[in-house]
């Protein structure tokens, strides 16, 4: 007994095409037509805001502004660390591949 690739009938050995839909014994089986879409592959990013020139409210705003426009869904977390006047604030987020 052999199995349709195709269909998935089963097909005695003597035969050399599938009876219910004609495919050869050999056949590869067909792509399917009604396959889902495939959904988008999440990554970590990061933006960094950074300053020595600029007040911690102003690296705030910017990093707020583009917190907002990303949406909380893809928030991960925001930080902020300073070395010698220098501010950084940092917006992790998830992103997928065809936006970044």
């Amino acid at each position: 007994m052999w199995k349709c690739s195709k269909c998935g009938e089963r097909i005695e050995d003597q035969f050399d095409s599938c009876w219910k839909c004609s495919s050869p014994k050999d056949a590869s089986p067909a792509a399917p037509t009604d396959a889902a879409p495939e959904a988008p592959k999440w990554t970590v990013a990061y933006r960094v805001f950074r300053g020595t020139f600029i007040s911690w409210e102003g690296l705030f705003d910017e990093a707020t502004a583009f917190a907002n426009e990303l949406g909380s869904e893809k928030i991960i977390n925001i930080s902020h660390s300073e070395d010698q006047s220098d501010g950084v604030v940092v917006v992790w987020y998830y992103t997928n591949e065809n936006q970044k």
